[in-house]
């Protein structure tokens, strides 16, 4: 759904009351600002941002994201969740440069951030770098 104010709200799939409700802890939740959007910045428009509902392995239960053109950016989600998509879907995800769409890849990139930078890979990156 779309509420039509400004700015605009939408929504697809569970929130994150509904999915904690089903899933309990097994429920993740990222985040993206439009304030590191490099399009809302050239507008103005930097209030808001995207909210990402999914379970611990990264598959969609919801999003919402309250922002400019937020009607125009929800679709994505609402095919992802439909379909059964994960995050890592949507990292692979081609998106023009500056545009308000690229706020779903940050979101969904979001998620693997903390899996990337934790001490195990950080061990293995080292350890392939002392391979001669």
């Amino acid at each position: 759904w779309v509420t039509y104010c400004d700015p605009e709200l939408a929504q697809a799939g569970l929130t994150e009351a509904q999915a904690r409700e089903r899933f309990g802890a097994a429920v993740r939740v990222v985040r993206a600002s439009l304030e590191d959007n490099d399009r809302a910045r050239a507008q103005g428009q930097t209030a808001g941002g995207i909210k990402v509902v999914t379970d611990r392995r990264g598959a969609i239960l919801g999003a919402a994201i309250l922002g400019p053109q937020a009607g125009e950016l929800i679709p994505v989600w609402g095919l992802a969740i439909s379909q059964g998509l994960r995050l890592s879907a949507l990292t692979n995800l081609i998106v023009p440069y500056p545009t308000l769409g690229e706020i779903s890849k940050a979101a969904a990139s979001a998620f693997y951030g903390p899996k990337l930078f934790s001490p195990w890979p950080r061990r293995l990156v080292r350890l392939l770098r002392a391979l001669p």
